[in-house]
């Protein structure tokens, strides 16, 4: 009985090993293998160091959406950049003895997905304005940094979608030399 299960998973590892070599690939492709990068964003707003969380929150939906290597900025073929243009906090519901129960933070953000190139010759690929709001309540003591993570983790997915979306639909480029 014993042998018969051992063959039972060692049949199911292998299968599960063969299968992940297939070639199967998750997420949006992006043309000829371009490499990606996310630039820290310039922040317009009054919040400091928001720049910093939208950039890990990029990093890490670029990761999860885009089929492309993640690389410096330096490096990259497709670059993020953009600017935090506004972090606000917005009115809130009050109950019938007007007391502020809800309260909420709104954040705008600014991004063109540029293809690299000589400093001349940049192209901009595509350019979109993203904002999104979360309520919280006024009684927690992380209502207003959760609600925060939960924006910049949205913006940023936004971001990915509207700047990669469409990209695979294009037609590969094709080298003029082959």
């Amino acid at each position: 009985m014993k042998a018969s299960l051992r063959l039972v998973f060692a049949g199911g590892a292998l299968l599960a090993l063969l299968t992940a070599g297939c070639g199967y690939r998750t997420g949006l492709t992006v043309p000829n293998a371009e490499s990606v990068a996310v630039e820290i964003f310039g922040n317009d707003s009054r919040e400091r160091d928001l720049e910093v969380e939208l950039h890990d929150n990029l990093t890490d939906s670029l990761e999860r959406l885009i089929d492309a290597p993640l690389v410096t900025p330096q490096r990259a073929d497709l670059v993020i950049r953009g600017t935090v243009l506004e972090y606000s906090r917005r009115g809130g519901v009050r109950n019938t003895d007007n007391v502020l129960l809800e309260n909420g933070v709104r954040i705008t953000v600014q991004a063109r997905l540029v293809r690299r190139g000589q400093e001349a010759h940049e192209q901009v690929l595509r350019q979109v304005k993203v904002a999104d709001d979360r309520g919280f309540l006024v009684e927690d003591p992380l209502g207003e940094i959760d609600a925060r993570a939960r924006v910049l983790r949205h913006i940023a997915d936004r971001l990915v979608l509207d700047l990669f979306g469409d990209l695979a639909y294009e037609a590969p480029r094709v080298d003029p030399e082959r």
